[in-house]
This record gives C-alpha cells, structure tokens and sequence, in this order.
C-alpha cells in the first residue's frame, strides 16, 4: 500500500470515528434535554432527584468523553485532509462552534447539573432548572448547525487560506551532445 492510499486509509477511519462520537455526543445530549425538562416540569421528589444524576452520569460516561473525541478527531481529520483547520470558513466555524459548547457545558451547564443534583438531594425544587432545560436545547441548537455546515459546506476560503505557490521555474539550457 502507497503512502496516499495509507492516507486516505487513515483519513477515512479518522472521519468514521468523528462522526460516531459526534452522533453521540448529539444523542446524549438530546437526552439530556429530555431529562431536564422532565426534571424542570416535575415537581420536586424522586422523579426530579433521579433525572438531575441521569444528567451527570451521561455527562460523565457519554457527553465529556464523546465531547473531548470529537474535539480531537476533527482537529485530527484537518490535518489529514485538504480542508485544514482555518483554509475554509465551515471548518474554522465548526472548530470554534465545538470548543464553545465544551466550554459552555463545563462552566454553564456543568454547574447548573450540580445545581440540580442538590436540589435534588434537598428535596427542593433547583433554582436553575429552566437555565439547564434551555441551555440543553441551545447545544442541540449548535450541533444541528454544526452537521448542516459539514454538509453544505458554505461561504468559501477565509483569508487565511495558503495560496497555491507559483514556482518560477527556469529552463536549463539544454546540453547537445553533437556540439563540441
């Protein structure tokens, strides 16, 4: 196997594994908008106490992990491939857009979660139950324009785009034999 066919090899099993955990880092996340909401419209008892710790045990099995893969292997698939991290405007959007609902989940969402599973605990209603459900929701928001901006590909090269270098190539006489 040629150098390039390892390379597509690689590029193909890099792009199989970004969009399995992407899948998964959407699906639990989708769940953990159905376990939010359940929690924010139920009143407070077992119900609320149990979806609040279904939240943090998704986030800590599935959502980080998954989060954190994506992260890597799409960082990982620019390397590999012609579209780079910053030569074209979906690609930079998509990394910026990934690194934000990382941050977003950890220091927004991640808290409230904890908010929730002492309120829980408490027997109290949490008083960040609508942040969490709503917050939720923004993420689904972002990974559905993060799968449309793989598929449409829109809005071209950004500035930083390498132009193609232009080699000035010299001609070198050419040597005849028959002349002395």
């Amino acid at each position: 196997m040629g150098r390039g066919a390892m390379v597509k090899q690689v590029r193909r099993w890099l792009l199989f594994v970004h969009v399995a955990v992407s899948v998964g880092w959407m699906g639990a996340g989708a769940a953990n908008v159905v376990l939010a909401m359940t929690a924010g419209y139920t009143a407070p008892g077992e119900i609320q106490r149990v979806c609040y710790l279904m939240i943090e045990r998704i986030d800590d099995v599935v959502v980080i992990p998954a989060a954190f893969a994506a992260l890597v292997t799409g960082i990982a698939l620019c390397l590999v491939s012609p579209w780079g991290v910053a030569r074209y405007w979906w690609v930079l959007i998509k990394l910026v857009l990934t690194v934000a609902v990382i941050v977003y989940s950890t220091f927004g969402l991640g808290v409230w979660v904890e908010l929730g599973v002492q309120a829980g605990r408490e027997g109290v209603e949490s008083s960040a139950a609508g942040q969490l459900a709503y917050g939720a929701m923004l993420n689904i928001v972002a990974f559905l324009f993060m799968t449309w901006l793989s598929v449409a590909k829109p809005w071209g090269k950004t500035p930083w785009a390498s132009k193609p270098s232009r080699v000035r190539r010299t001609s070198v006489p050419s040597i005849d034999p028959k002349v002395p």
